[in-house]
């Protein structure tokens, strides 16, 4: 299983998220950064992993 992660701003460090993306883009509302975040990879091992596991 995929583990979450957590997704925090690159200004501030506060969490934005929780969770799993390839690619997002959202706003602080503390500090008002835009953080992007994007996969390192979207290999088929870990989408085979998830379908394993079910």
């Amino acid at each position: 299983m995929t583990k979450e992660i957590e997704i925090r701003c690159a200004h501030c460090n506060r969490l934005l998220a929780k969770g799993r993306a390839i690619s997002l883009a959202i706003k602080c509302p503390r500090c008002g950064t835009i953080n992007h975040l994007r996969a390192e990879s979207t290999s088929r091992e870990s989408q085979q992993e998830d379908h394993s596991e079910r």
